[in-house]
C-alpha cells in the first residue's frame, strides 16, 4: 500500500488502437494489462495514429496509410485507464490538420489529455499538468522524426519539433569504408525545449519529457543527438525522459541521477500490415534488415522476436520528487496484445537479459526486485 502522498506514474510505449475498425471487442486489446495500468495515479502512452474520419492522406516518401483509425477507438484507451497520451510523432499529421485536430478533440472530450500537438506551435509546446495528492506533474512531448510539414508553426497545426541534421564523417583514409554518422539537433529548437522545461518546473513539482526520436527497427542503435537532447532536458529541470518511436525497447542512461529511457518500444501497436493498403499509398522502401519482412501474410503482429518485448515504466513520486524508477517486462502476442510478465516466467528473464545487454553499454545497472526491474541511480 502506498503512502498518502505517494504518486505512481505508469508509462508505456507506442499504441495504435483499431479493434473497432476490425469489428472486435474494444476491451480485448488491453484485457491483460488494464488492471495494472489502472493502479497508477497517472497512466500515459504514445498514441501512434489519429483517431479521426477526417482529412486526406498526405504526400509521403513511404507507406503511411495506417496513421488513422476510427474515433470510437478512444474507448480502448478509456478502458485501459490512460490519463494522458503523447502524440508528437511521424504519424500525427499523416492525414493533415483536420484529422489531427479531430483527434485532439476526441481525446479531450473523453477525459484524456494530449500533449505534443496543437492548433499552433504554442499549443504543441504547452505542458499538461496533472495534480494528484497535492503533487503536480508536468508532461511535455517533442518529435525529432519529422516528415515535411508535420511540425506546428505560429498559425499551423502540427507537433512540437526538434529537428535534427545528419552528417557523415570519414573514419579513415580508405575510400568506401563506412563513415561515422553525426546527428546535430537544431539549436534554436533545443533552446525552446529547455525554455519549456524551465517554465514547467516553475508550475509543477516533477517534469516528464517524452521524446519521439531515434532509429527505428535496429536493435540497440542510438543516434548521438539523443544524448544531447536528453541530457539538456535534464539540465533544464526534467526529472524523467521517456523515448518512443523505435518499435523496440532500447537501453537506459542514468544522467545526474535521472533516467533516460531511449525507447519504451511497442506496447499495443495494431499496425494493419495484414490488410491491403488503399489505392494511392506508397509501398514500403525498408529492407529486411529493419524487420519488415517478418510480417507474414495474414499476421496481425510482427514475429521478429525482439519486437515481442515491451515494458511498463513505473515512476514513484514521493514528497514531490522522483523516489524510484523501474520497469515491468512485458510480452506482445500475435494479436498485438501486451501482457506483463512475472519473475518466474522464462520470458521475464529473456527481456531482462536483453535490456541488461544494452544498459551495460551505457553504464547503467539494473536490479530485479520481484516482478520489477529497478533502474539503479
Amino acid at each position: 500500500m502506498r503512502n498518502d502522498n505517494t504518486v505512481l506514474l505508469h508509462a508505456v510505449g507506442d499504441v495504435s488502437p483499431r479493434r473497432i475498425d476490425y469489428g472486435e471487442d474494444p476491451e480485448s486489446l488491453f484485457a491483460k494489462v488494464a488492471g495494472t495500468l489502472k493502479q497508477a495515479d497517472i497512466s500515459l502512452c504514445q498514441l501512434e495514429c489519429n483517431l479521426s474520419t477526417r482529412g486526406g492522406l498526405q504526400y509521403r516518401s513511404y507507406v503511411t496509410w495506417y496513421g488513422r483509425a476510427h474515433p470510437d477507438n478512444v474507448k480502448l484507451l478509456k478502458h485501459a485507464g490512460f490519463t494522458l497520451v503523447t502524440h508528437a510523432s511521424n504519424h500525427c499529421f499523416d492525414y493533415g490538420p483536420d484529422s489531427l485536430l479531430e483527434t485532439i478533440d476526441v481525446l479531450r472530450k473523453n477525459g484524456i489529455e494530449v500533449v505534443g500537438v496543437g492548433r499552433n506551435l504554442k499549443e504543441a509546446r504547452a505542458p499538461a499538468i496533472v495534480e494528484r495528492k497535492g503533487t503536480k506533474v508536468a508532461f511535455l512531448n517533442y518529435n525529432s522524426v519529422l516528415p515535411d510539414e508535420y511540425e506546428a508553426r505560429e498559425e499551423k497545426p502540427g507537433c512540437a519539433p526538434i529537428k535534427v541534421g545528419t552528417y557523415y564523417e570519414a573514419q579513415e583514409y580508405q575510400a568506401g569504408t563506412p563513415p561515422k554518422v553525426v546527428t546535430i539537433p537544431l539549436e534554436e529548437e533545443v533552446e525552446a525545449m529547455e525554455e519549456d522545461v524551465r517554465r514547467a518546473k516553475t508550475q509543477a513539482d516533477v517534469v516528464v519529457v517524452s521524446m519521439h526520436w531515434g532509429i527505428h527497427h535496429i536493435p540497440g542503435m542510438l543516434a548521438d543527438y539523443q544524448f544531447t537532447v536528453g541530457r539538456r532536458a535534464i539540465d533544464a529541470g526534467a526529472d524523467l525522459i521517456l523515448g518512443t518511436h523505435a518499435h523496440l525497447i532500447k537501453g537506459i542512461e542514468v544522467y545526474k541521477g535521472k533516467a533516460i529511457f531511449f525507447s519504451l518500444g511497442n506496447f499495443a501497436q495494431e499496425t494493419p500490415h495484414h490488410l491491403k493498403p488503399p489505392a494511392g499509398a506508397f509501398s514500403s522502401l525498408w529492407g529486411p534488415k529493419y524487420g519488415h519482412s517478418k510480417h507474414e501474410p495474414g499476421a496481425r503482429y510482427n514475429k521478429q522476436p525482439d519486437k515481442r518485448y515491451t515494458m511498463l515504466v513505473k515512476c514513484v513520486i514521493r514528497e514531490k520528487t522522483v523516489a524510484k524508477v523501474s520497469f515491468v517486462p512485458g510480452w506482445i502476442n500475435e494479436l498485438a496484445e501486451p501482457r506483463l510478465l512475472t519473475h518466474g516466467e522464462p520470458e521475464f528473464q529473456e527481456v531482462v537479459d536483453y535490456m541488461n545487454g544494452w544498459c551495460k553499454e551505457l553504464g547503467t545497472h539494473l536490479g530485479v526486485e520481484g516482478d520489477e526491474v529497478v533502474v539503479i541511480p
